[in-house]
């Protein structure tokens, strides 16, 4: 079966093809904002098409950031899932706007492909009560949907799957306690239990959690709230810095990427890598503490590769707190791209 799969970002509308399982082609139409929709998957269309990709049984795979607790799997695309997806608009307004005007179009340009949606927030919608919820009034909290959410669900899913086959091998049947590493631009650690995650990082939105390449991570609100107002750059503003002019790049004072700040020379890169990994520790000892102890570490995300400089700043930490078995196999990295995971769904 041939699948195409795509990933709508704010500048780019990124597409990877694949036969059988493996990939074909891959890249990106950049401008996607400004030219809309159609246009750029017009382009899609014709590459891809050349490629001998495109036929009728042709299924195509849309990356969404956001589905919240109406979308709690895949679901096929469709006026059905179009209508359920605006009512979610109003919780998470800018990607799931794009995303509906790519759905949209896709209809359009693709009418006789069977298209999915597949949402990162999915595998967060059943955390536990005491994960989710914020101590805030209940009333306010469901009439606005305030919850935590997770924003690298489908990594972390993979990658709990992927471990749990692998223990399965070894003849170990209990469903494992995992620390889930996603090293992304913005990287997030959670807690799963077999396949039901406890915790994670972010919050309700990417903002809350670790710092990312541009991000801030946690911070108390009223930071935010003194820059909206006695700085004078307003919300807009205080946004803006805050998820795009902070985090890592903040502190490093230029653009960085996480595989700079966590392999790059320390006179380059500052404190930024210590303030990461200290981080990281931080929300792995958490999340250890949420599952009671530890029974394997894995890794996934763009930085993967950078699992060992990660592993070798926290996990000795935890073994000395004796919540983490000590033994060659205590981590893996799941390697696979989130175009691949994309292409397994459903």
């Amino acid at each position: 079966m041939n699948t195409l799969v795509l990933i709508p970002g704010r500048k780019s509308l990124r597409y990877a093809g694949f036969t059988a399982g493996q990939e074909t082609c891959k890249g990106a139409v950049h401008g996607f904002h400004w030219q809309g929709p159609q246009v750029a998957l017009e382009e899609v269309k014709a590459i891809v098409a050349a490629t001998g990709l495109l036929d009728d049984s042709t299924r195509i795979v849309v990356h969404g950031l956001f589905g919240g607790e109406e979308f709690p799997r895949p679901v096929r695309l469709d006026e059905s899932s179009l209508a359920r997806l605006t009512k979610v608009a109003r919780h998470s307004p800018l990607p799931v706007v794009r995303l509906i005007e790519l759905a949209q179009a896709l209809l359009h340009v693709f009418p006789r492909s069977l298209a999915w949606l597949a949402f990162e927030t999915s595998f967060f919608v059943d955390l536990p009560v005491r994960e989710c919820r914020y101590a805030l009034a209940t009333e306010l909290s469901d009439k606005l949907a305030l919850r935590r959410w997770g924003y690298h669900g489908l990594l972390h899913e993979a990658a709990s799957r992927h471990a749990g086959r692998n223990r399965r091998k070894q003849g170990l049947t209990k469903a494992p306690r995992l620390l889930s590493i996603c090293l992304d631009a913005q990287p997030e650690i959670a807690a799963v239990q077999g396949m039901r995650p406890i915790t994670v990082t972010s919050g309700a939105t990417p903002l809350e959690g670790l710092p990312g390449e541009s991000n801030c991570g946690e911070i108390d609100p009223t930071v935010a709230l003194a820059l909206a107002n006695e700085v004078g750059l307003g919300p807009e503003g205080a946004n803006a810095l805050l998820t795009g002019e902070s985090g890592l790049s903040g502190l490093v004072g230029r653009r960085v990427r996480l595989d700079e700040v966590l392999l790059g020379p320390r006179r380059e890169i500052g404190h930024a890598r210590d303030v990461l990994l200290y981080r990281m520790l931080l929300a792995s000892g958490a999340a250890v503490a949420a599952l009671g102890g530890v029974d394997a570490v894995i890794f996934s995300g763009r930085y993967a590769s950078c699992a060992p400089v990660v592993a070798d700043a926290i996990l000795p930490r935890l073994e000395q707190a004796g919540v983490l078995p000590s033994h060659p196999g205590q981590w893996e990295i799941f390697a696979k791209p989130l175009e691949s995971v994309l292409a397994e769904i459903p």
